[in-house]
């Protein structure tokens, strides 16, 4: 029984009735249980549908009532009272857009909401206090039906897998086994001799059934198939006595193109023994030399079926060893003894040797006629080429002249004539060179040099130099002279090429000028005054003589940015860019530093010359009128004075001492001017951000800086989202000593050396991200200078490709004061890192509620709430709802937050019940220099 039911599985007639059995079983089960499934859902969609009428019927009468007197703690009774209902999972009163109360939870896949107006008649007139939404989860109805479906179909599943098997085992002991005997008897059968008789092995029986007939036919078929080989195989030798010895390659090929039979001359002319040529595909046209020839033959072949026939077609032939040899076949039609096509029989005779004489002689003509073709064809060529080169020379936007050796024009574009306004109908074959000028429309703006120059260049025999010629109306032509000489050395004559440069050179002008200018008030930005400083003291120092450096800000000018917004800022700025210009000399230059700042550069300037400058700049900012949404504004500004080489020896020196002065005329009360006073405390304070200068540059030749990694976590989840770089210098006496950012970041934001630290914070946090392929993301913190370095975002974007790390893994974080003061360097330098392709933050968000007016301006994809919001959140209630709103704008404006600063459990999950994105914070981690997350393996990261 068990080997029966092995052959079974193997039989795979079997198989297939099983297979069928379980299908059709399988799909009366599906339909039958997706009936009975179907009932009982829409019993249970109508049992909901009935409780959701009955809330109507009911409750809504009360909540009406109760919403009118705004019984706040009674419609909390009621709604969840509501929830009580089977399948009622939530329900909530609005009044209009507002959530009033609320009971139960949305958080359900399937479910069925309806709404319900709460009116009120009063006067008999109806009065639609709210709404009610109501719904019911569908949930549990699915989880029941999915448990009755799983059960009915694994009975059904049961039942058919034991039927079929019991099918299959009857099938093979009825049917298979004998088909099997059957198959393997006719299989080993040998029709050349007698045979044994076919018997299968069964029980006797007095009736005959289908196999006994079978097994009758298949002994009767097999005695007529024995007798009829016998016969074919004394035909087939007397056909071969005759056919094999004929000088002549015989070929029979069956209607379907194969080859039947080929005697052996075939070798003698092709090489391949008869064997090998019937194992040949397509044979005999596989060895027609020419596709053309293979495929006019087969087309005459196919054309025997129809009874044609043919002679003395000649092709040429591949034989074995590659040798090509020339044959000559006929054909005709072969029928049997009751007219049917057999195919047809060809004969083939070797033609190598005549046709050898006459390709000689047919190569011979042909050598004559190539000559005369190739003749013509060179001709042509040459026509072409000259086309060409017309039709090149037309299209360009480049003036090309050719003059023969006598100076005289015998060729010129289209170009050249636009460019020197030339009239189509003046004819300028034949003319000179000289005669250019007056055929032409156009002025010169110095023809004397212009003929100075055509004299200097006819006289020489060599290229000459671009030579640009203005015109009266402004453009720029560069001309440009190449002799043309022949091959043994003489002049031929000369190309002279002209090209109009003229928008070239304006946009070549507007671009340095953009690089040089600030964008909202044309005055010169801090890039142009670094090297306007540069090259005055180098000009001073090498004179020795003396200059004058004057920075001034407007006095309470962030007031007027937060109260008026940006607009109002601006304007400020361009009308005091405005005055303070008109009182610059020509040696003088002013430049916006960046925000509100600027400075002033007075070449050979004294102390008392300073002075006057310095007092006509606050009288003149103090008397601009200013007026902006009906209110009067006084503008004042606080000017500071460094003189060169009393106050400074360098421009960092300069520009420290100037802001001190400007700093000192604060504190002396504002609306004034100071020369800078080494006695004052503010020096005293300026010499402590020149000690950290000095520092910080020490810090960078000898490798003291340090980069200290905090991680920041999914609020939902825990899980680790990046980390953050921040930056701590080791102490130059006692490098065990780690130096907090507060000491020196603040120092050094007032000169040149913060640009220096962000390049080396970019620099090792690319090479980090590098190194450390699982590290999802880094954030580092740009200060707020580097808005006015244009280069920092290409500088980022060179470091990310040389080290092909993706701008994804890195997070550049801004603060937003330095974003909001300085609002349009803020948006080109954010657009410029959006376009390197990395993620930008707003860190120390919140610090002034106008931001949120702001965040439209600043394209940033995070905001980092500032601390202050965070210490202490869960005691007090106005920053809880400042970080809400927070969270709400960011989550309206499609972007995502971090607070940071969080250092208790209570705080973390205030926090993320307001939606908090991430987080970070003493309590999840503390910043170190060899943090858990930088380690692959560590179990700290895989977690």
């Amino acid at each position: 029984m068990n080997k029966s039911r092995w052959q079974a599985l193997r039989s795979p007639l079997s198989r297939h009735v099983v297979v069928a059995i379980i299908l059709f079983s399988t799909l009366i089960a599906l339909a039958t249980t997706g009936l009975q499934i179907y009932w009982e859902y829409k019993n249970s969609i109508d049992d909901v549908e009935h409780d959701i009428a009955q809330i109507e019927t009911v409750h809504i009468k009360a909540l009406t009532q109760s919403l009118w007197t705004t019984n706040y703690n009674n419609l909390i009774l009621q709604l969840e009272g509501l929830v009580l209902i089977q399948n009622i999972k939530h329900a909530a009163v609005y009044e209009g857009e507002h959530l009033w109360a609320e009971a139960g939870r949305r958080t359900h896949n399937n479910v069925i909401e309806r709404n319900f107006p709460l009116t009120l008649i009063q006067d008999n007139v109806p009065r639609t206090l709210g709404t009610l939404s109501v719904i019911a989860s569908l949930d549990a109805i699915y989880d029941h039906l999915f448990e009755q479906a799983l059960v009915i179909l694994l009975s059904n599943g049961l039942k058919t897998f034991l039927v079929s098997g019991f099918i299959l085992i009857l099938i093979y002991r009825l049917i298979n086994r004998h088909l099997l005997a059957i198959t393997s008897h006719v299989a080993t059968l040998d029709l050349q001799h007698n045979a044994t008789p076919l018997v299968l092995k069964r029980h006797p029986r007095n009736t005959t059934d289908e196999f006994d007939l079978l097994v009758a036919a298949i002994n009767d078929m097999q005695e007529k198939v024995h007798t009829a080989i016998n016969e074919r195989i004394a035909s087939e030798y007397r056909f071969h006595a005759i056919a094999d010895y004929t000088v002549d390659w015989e070929n029979w090929v069956a209607p379907d193109g194969h080859i039947i039979w080929v005697n052996p001359s075939v070798t003698r002319l092709t090489g391949y023994t008869p064997e090998e040529c019937l194992a040949m595909p397509d044979f005999p046209l596989c060895l027609v030399n020419f596709q053309d020839a293979r495929e006019h033959l087969r087309s005459e072949l196919t054309k025997t079926a129809q009874g044609g026939s043919g002679d003395n077609f000649e092709f040429e032939l591949r034989r074995k060893d590659g040798e090509k040899r020339w044959a000559l076949i006929s054909w005709q039609p072969i029928y049997g003894k009751d007219n049917e096509f057999l195919g047809h029989r060809s004969s083939v005779r070797d033609l190598s040797e005549r046709k050898r004489m006459e390709l000689e002689l047919h190569d011979k003509v042909i050598k004559l006629e190539q000559s005369e073709v190739i003749q013509r064809h060179l001709a042509a060529l040459a026509q072409q080429e000259q086309a060409r080169m017309t039709s090149l020379l037309s299209a360009m936007n480049i003036g090309i002249l050719f003059e023969d050796f006598e100076n005289r024009i015998v060729y010129f574009n289209p170009a050249f004539r636009r460019i020197w306004l030339i009239p189509d109908d003046v004819k300028l074959q034949g003319l000179t060179t000289k005669d250019i000028v007056g055929m032409s429309t156009n002025v010169l703006a110095r023809p004397d040099l212009f003929s100075k120059h055509m004299l200097q260049v006819l006289g020489t025999h060599e290229v000459s130099d671009t030579y640009e010629i203005i015109l009266a109306d402004g453009r720029v032509i560069t001309q440009l002279s190449y002799p043309i000489r022949a091959d043994s050395g003489n002049s031929l004559g000369r190309l002279w090429i002209y090209e109009d440069i003229t928008r070239a050179r304006q946009t070549a002008d507007q671009l340095i000028y953009l690089a040089e200018r600030d964008s909202l008030t044309g005055l010169y930005n801090r890039h142009r005054f670094q090297d306007e400083l540069s090259r005055m003291l180098a000009d001073a120092g090498r004179r020795k003589s003396q200059g004058a450096l004057l920075f001034f800000d407007l006095d309470e000018f962030k007031y007027i940015n937060d109260t008026f917004g940006h607009r109002a800022g601006d304007s400020m700025l361009i009308r005091v860019a405005g005055a303070v210009h008109a009182l610059v000399r020509r040696n003088e230059v002013i430049s916006r530093i960046g925000g509100d700042e600027f400075a002033m550069l007075l070449p050979d300037a004294s102390e008392a010359e300073a002075a006057q400058v310095a007092d006509r700049v606050i009288r003149a900012i103090s008397q601009i009128p200013f007026r902006f949404e009906g209110q009067n504004l006084r503008l004042t500004t606080s000017l500071g004075i460094a003189l060169y080489p009393a106050h400074g020896a360098n421009a960092e020196e300069l520009v420290s001492h100037a802001d001190a002065a400007m700093y000192q005329a604060k504190e002396a009360g504002k609306n004034a001017w100071r020369v800078y006073r080494q006695d004052l405390d503010a020096s005293r304070e300026m010499l402590h951000r020149l000690s950290w200068n000095d520092r910080i540059g020490n810090a960078l030749e000898n490798n003291l800086l340090r980069l200290h990694y905090q991680g920041v976590y999914h609020g939902k989840s825990g899980e680790l989202t990046h980390l953050e770089a921040l930056i701590r210098m080791r102490d130059e006496h006692d490098t065990e000593l780690v130096v907090m950012p507060g000491h020196f970041i603040p120092a050094i934001e007032k000169t040149n050396k913060i640009l220096e630290v962000d390049r080396w914070v970019i620099r090792e946090s690319i090479s980090l991200l590098k190194r450390l392929p699982h590290l999802p993301a880094l954030a580092i913190n740009i200060s707020g200078r580097s808005f006015d370095e244009p280069t920092l975002p290409h500088f980022i974007n060179e470091q990310l490709s040389s080290l092909g790390v993706s701008p994804r893994r890195l997070l550049v974080e801004l603060t937003e004061t330095s974003a909001v003061s300085d609002l349009h360097d803020a948006q080109r330098f954010i657009e410029a890192l959006r376009q390197t392709g990395c993620r930008v933050c707003l860190d120390d968000f919140g610090t002034g509620f106008s931001s949120f007016a702001y965040l439209k301006h600043l394209n940033v994809d995070t905001l980092k709430i500032d601390g202050m919001f965070i210490r202490d959140l869960p005691n007090d209630r106005d920053n809880q709802v400042f970080v809400k709103s927070i969270v709400d704008v960011a989550r309206g404006m499609h972007k995502t937050t971090v607070a940071e600063f969080v250092e208790d459990a209570e705080t973390l999950a205030m926090l993320k019940s307001f939606g908090v994105d991430m987080m970070q914070g003493y309590h999840l981690d503390m910043p170190r220099e060899n943090h858990p997350a930088l380690d692959f393996d560590n179990t700290f990261f895989n977690a």
